[in-house]
């Protein structure tokens, strides 16, 4: 009896492993904005289970529901599926990052003044903005003003790198 992987079948546990694909798949459609979830390409029996899925609270009858849907997600397309999570996944990284980058020129602003914004090529009127932000952050003693200097600070920044990128 030679029912391994050599008859041309995958191993159990290579199934095991495509079907937690497949289960973190469905997960990750439930979890897409209604948006997103209307352009899937879905049947019709796919798109209701993963409706009632998407009102499900956690617990066992979630995972069972879960479970299911992984078994109708086998007759869709697979790919076209898996790249809406991705791309809402990507575009979260790039934000991310965005916003780490403003950090870090608020960082450097704080640091070096205005000769931090050289690189950017920044307009006469965030220069000036900038320049009066760096002096409301720098009054000894803080408070709040000073921190709302640097919030806004960290806002100018994060508009000089959207309009950059």
């Amino acid at each position: 009896m030679n029912d391994g992987p050599e008859a041309g079948r995958p191993s159990k546990s290579q199934r095991k492993r495509d079907h937690a694909a497949l289960q973190a798949l469905a997960d990750s459609l439930a979890a897409l904005p209604e948006a997103r979830l209307r352009r899937l390409p879905l049947g019709e029996r796919s798109r209701e289970e993963l409706m009632l899925l998407r009102r499900m609270p956690a617990g066992g009858a979630r995972n069972r529901q879960v479970r299911l849907l992984a078994q109708l997600l086998l007759e869709e397309d697979i790919a076209a599926l898996q790249a809406e999570p991705q791309a809402v996944a990507e575009k979260a990284r790039r934000e991310t990052a965005r916003h780490h980058a403003a950090e870090r020129l608020r960082d450097r602003l704080l640091e070096q003044g205005e000769s931090a914004l050289e690189g950017l090529g920044a307009p006469e009127a965030q220069r000036l903005r900038a320049r009066t932000l760096l002096a409301e952050a720098a009054r000894p003693g803080g408070g709040p003003a000073a921190t709302a200097a640097r919030r806004e600070l960290y806002r100018l920044a994060l508009s000089l790198l959207g309009e950059s990128s």
